[in-house]
């Protein structure tokens, strides 16, 4: 476990345009999938087709027993035409229910968790997409800092606003 407890809390999300490539991997095999997805990215803006922010940002579509559906993705700073598999997404928009993981990736499990737990006790169903946005990346774990996002239904004041 964690240890400290996660602050879990609604917030309202903006689509965020993202440059990804979107794969059907096995479930568990996002570290070992990650890396050559996102060198696709990044290899399309050293060619100087897509302007990147250089954050990194993971969309989970769909999932099944032992499928994912994962869109790894960068955010960018212009929109772009597709190259190859880099193709323009976007961040989902809406409710959220969110949470900051401090630490290991290794550990992000403990935050989808506590994510789960409190749309349990609040009462809250997902309505798709879960999302994990990376801060930089830092030599020493404890520096890492991942915004993880599970996109909510929308209660009847939200539908409204």
């Amino acid at each position: 476990m964690s240890s400290a407890p996660y602050d879990v809390h609604e917030v309202i999300v903006t689509a965020r345009p993202v440059a990804g490539v979107r794969a059907q991997i096995r479930r568990g095999r996002v570290a070992l999938e990650f890396g050559r997805r996102l060198d696709q990215v990044y290899a399309a803006a050293r060619a100087g087709a897509v302007q990147l922010d250089g954050q990194n940002i993971f969309i989970y579509r769909a999932a099944t027993a032992d499928q994912l559906t994962v869109d790894f993705c960068v955010g960018v700073t212009a929109p772009f035409a597709a190259v190859g598999a880099v193709v323009p997404l976007e961040t989902p928009h809406g409710v959220a229910a969110m949470t900051t993981h401090c630490g290991d990736y290794g550990r992000l499990g403990e935050a989808n968790a506590a994510i789960l737990a409190w749309c349990r006790a609040n009462d809250r169903l997902r309505a798709g997409p879960s999302w994990e946005v990376y801060g930089h990346w830092h030599t020493d774990s404890a520096q890492l800092r991942t915004e993880v996002y599970y996109l909510l239904q929308a209660t009847g004041v939200e539908a409204r606003i």
